[in-house]
């Protein structure tokens, strides 16, 4: 049998896009699938929705949280696959997507596997392929300008969590980066996939959509993550941070590339 693989679903009023979420995962058709979705009190329909897929789900609750990180960890606590992974309500994952993590974790001693992501308008124009990378060798930049992978196509171990903490719920819009971080810290660099195993959704009521919130957020990984490097990374931390701080030049995160260009140009889908 294949590894138990829970899947967790946080959600709040997407009822337009959570039924091709919750199709997109039970359509894959692992064999070992521990499925939950925590609604955070959903009024538009969505509770309605996620009843209709009640008995393929492990679990799932419609109640008022804290967010989408308190939302989060609830399932992580409650997960019992091997590896875990997350989905947002207006997100989906393409054919195959948990048989290729699945095979990439078990051929690698990493703790995570990460592959691509497509960036579609609501109408499914594709505008932008985010392609995972590895950190440069330089840790401040790290910090500075925040590394990061696709969220929706990474997949962990669930001793990740148990071993480095479960998401910051002081934090509502990086957490993912910042768990990314923390991994990468401790020396622990996910394994890449080259294939797309998610489709990021860009419209104007996502999360994502206004990246002011996602700035300020960021900013509070200086003070974290500086202890961590060595002197001459700090002095370079300093002195770049200040320029960045000033104006003179603006560090735009892969993530902020591609949301960019999802809004902005975006091009016919292909298959």
């Amino acid at each position: 049998m294949s590894p138990r693989l829970t899947i967790v679903t946080p959600s709040y009023n997407q009822a337009g896009f959570l039924e091709r979420t919750i199709r997109s995962v039970l359509d894959q058709g692992y064999d070992n699938l521990e499925y939950m979705v925590v609604d955070g009190g959903s009024n538009d329909g969505s509770v309605e929705i996620i009843e209709r897929y009640a008995d393929q789900l492990a679990w799932w609750v419609s109640e008022p949280d804290e967010g989408q990180t308190d939302a989060l960890n609830k399932g992580l606590a409650r997960a019992t696959g091997e590896i875990v992974a997350y989905i947002n309500s207006d997100d989906y994952y393409l054919p195959k997507a948990f048989d290729k993590a699945v095979q990439a974790l078990g051929a690698s001693d990493a703790l995570w596997v990460v592959g691509s992501a497509r960036f579609v308008d609501a109408a499914g124009v594709v505008a932008e392929v985010w392609r995972p990378r590895l950190p440069p060798k330089a840790r401040h930049w790290w910090i500075l300008h925040p590394w990061g992978v696709p969220q929706a196509a990474t997949f962990w171990r669930r001793d990740a969590f148990e071993r480095y903490g479960l998401f910051r719920e002081d934090m509502h819009y990086i957490f993912d980066t910042e768990f990314g971080l923390r991994l990468a810290f401790a020396g622990k660099l996910p394994a890449l996939i080259d294939s797309e195993l998610a489709v990021r959704v860009v419209h104007a009521d996502a999360k994502s959509w206004d990246r002011k919130p996602f700035d300020r957020e960021e900013e509070l990984l200086v003070p974290l993550y500086s202890p961590r490097l060595s002197p001459s990374e700090r002095r370079r931390l300093t002195f770049q941070h200040a320029l960045k701080r000033a104006g003179v030049y603006r560090i735009r995160p892969a993530l902020t590339q591609a949301l960019r260009r999802a809004r902005a140009r975006p091009r016919r889908e292909t298959p």
